[in-house]
Protein backbone atom coordinates (compact mmCIF):
# COMPACT_ATOMS: atom_id res chain seq x y z
CA UNK A 1 0.00 0.00 0.00
CA UNK A 2 2.71 2.51 1.00
CA UNK A 3 4.74 1.57 -2.21
CA UNK A 4 1.90 1.92 -4.15
CA UNK A 5 1.49 5.44 -2.91
CA UNK A 6 5.13 6.88 -3.35
CA UNK A 7 4.46 5.34 -6.89
CA UNK A 8 1.43 7.50 -7.62
CA UNK A 9 2.88 10.80 -5.85
CA UNK A 10 6.23 10.27 -8.13
CA UNK A 11 4.57 9.84 -11.22
CA UNK A 12 2.11 13.22 -10.48
CA UNK A 13 5.44 15.05 -9.60
CA UNK A 14 7.08 14.06 -12.99
CA UNK A 15 3.91 14.91 -14.93
CA UNK A 16 3.49 18.12 -12.77
CA UNK A 17 7.31 18.85 -13.73
CA UNK A 18 6.45 18.29 -17.11
CA UNK A 19 3.32 20.37 -17.53
CA UNK A 20 4.84 23.26 -15.35
CA UNK A 21 8.19 23.18 -18.30
CA UNK A 22 6.19 23.18 -20.95
CA UNK A 23 4.23 26.30 -19.72
CA UNK A 24 7.06 28.71 -19.74
CA UNK A 25 7.09 31.19 -22.77
CA UNK A 26 9.51 31.04 -25.81
CA UNK A 27 12.41 33.47 -25.73
CA UNK A 28 10.46 35.31 -28.28
CA UNK A 29 7.59 35.45 -26.64
CA UNK A 30 9.71 36.98 -23.75
CA UNK A 31 11.05 39.67 -25.83
CA UNK A 32 7.54 40.93 -26.85
CA UNK A 33 6.16 40.58 -23.50
CA UNK A 34 9.49 42.75 -22.76
CA UNK A 35 8.97 45.60 -25.00
CA UNK A 36 5.22 45.87 -24.55
CA UNK A 37 5.80 46.64 -20.83
CA UNK A 38 7.67 49.54 -21.59
CA UNK A 39 4.12 50.78 -22.91
CA UNK A 40 2.67 53.52 -20.12
CA UNK A 41 6.12 54.56 -18.80
CA UNK A 42 7.79 57.29 -19.58
CA UNK A 43 10.82 57.48 -21.86
CA UNK A 44 13.20 59.66 -19.99
CA UNK A 45 12.95 58.31 -16.66
CA UNK A 46 12.65 54.31 -17.03
CA UNK A 47 15.22 52.52 -14.70
CA UNK A 48 18.54 51.15 -16.72
CA UNK A 49 17.47 47.46 -16.77
CA UNK A 50 14.13 48.41 -18.72
CA UNK A 51 13.76 49.62 -21.84
CA UNK A 52 14.91 51.78 -23.80
CA UNK A 53 18.34 51.93 -23.36
CA UNK A 54 19.82 55.27 -24.80
CA UNK A 55 23.01 54.06 -26.05
CA UNK A 56 21.13 51.57 -28.71
CA UNK A 57 19.53 54.44 -30.21
CA UNK A 58 19.74 54.49 -33.75
CA UNK A 59 17.16 57.02 -34.84
CA UNK A 60 14.00 59.13 -34.24
CA UNK A 61 11.83 60.75 -36.52
CA UNK A 62 8.29 62.68 -36.05
CA UNK A 63 5.39 60.73 -37.32
CA UNK A 64 1.89 62.28 -39.01
CA UNK A 65 -0.02 61.65 -36.04
CA UNK A 66 2.54 64.23 -33.64
CA UNK A 67 4.15 61.45 -32.22
CA UNK A 68 7.72 60.82 -31.78
CA UNK A 69 9.42 57.19 -33.17
CA UNK A 70 12.45 55.75 -31.77
CA UNK A 71 14.01 53.11 -33.19
CA UNK A 72 16.88 51.08 -30.98
CA UNK A 73 19.30 48.46 -32.13
CA UNK A 74 19.20 44.95 -29.93
CA UNK A 75 21.21 41.98 -30.58
CA UNK A 76 24.49 43.58 -32.43
CA UNK A 77 21.61 44.70 -35.03
CA UNK A 78 20.10 42.09 -36.12
CA UNK A 79 16.66 42.99 -34.75
CA UNK A 80 15.46 46.07 -33.49
CA UNK A 81 12.66 47.58 -31.19
CA UNK A 82 10.45 50.94 -32.00
CA UNK A 83 8.89 53.12 -29.48
CA UNK A 84 6.36 55.46 -30.49
CA UNK A 85 6.24 58.15 -27.82
CA UNK A 86 3.82 60.79 -26.78
CA UNK A 87 6.01 64.31 -26.99
CA UNK A 88 4.24 66.56 -24.41
CA UNK A 89 3.81 63.91 -21.82
CA UNK A 90 7.32 61.69 -23.07
CA UNK A 91 5.02 58.46 -22.41
CA UNK A 92 5.59 55.17 -24.84
CA UNK A 93 2.73 54.91 -26.24
CA UNK A 94 3.19 51.75 -28.43
CA UNK A 95 5.86 49.47 -29.02
CA UNK A 96 7.19 47.52 -31.87
CA UNK A 97 10.14 45.21 -33.47
CA UNK A 98 11.55 44.49 -36.64
CA UNK A 99 13.75 41.11 -37.09
CA UNK A 100 13.05 37.55 -36.57
CA UNK A 101 11.92 35.46 -33.99
CA UNK A 102 15.31 34.30 -33.65
CA UNK A 103 17.27 37.32 -33.39
CA UNK A 104 14.43 38.84 -31.59
CA UNK A 105 14.67 37.02 -28.43
CA UNK A 106 15.63 37.40 -24.19
CA UNK A 107 15.80 34.10 -22.41
CA UNK A 108 12.96 33.75 -20.00
CA UNK A 109 14.17 32.54 -15.84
Amino acid sequence: MRYRLLTRSTIFLIIFVVLISCARISPHENFKKSINNAIGRNVDNTPSYLWPHEEDLIGSKMLPNGNIENKYEYNRGSCFYIFEIDPKTRTIVDASFEGSEKACVINPY
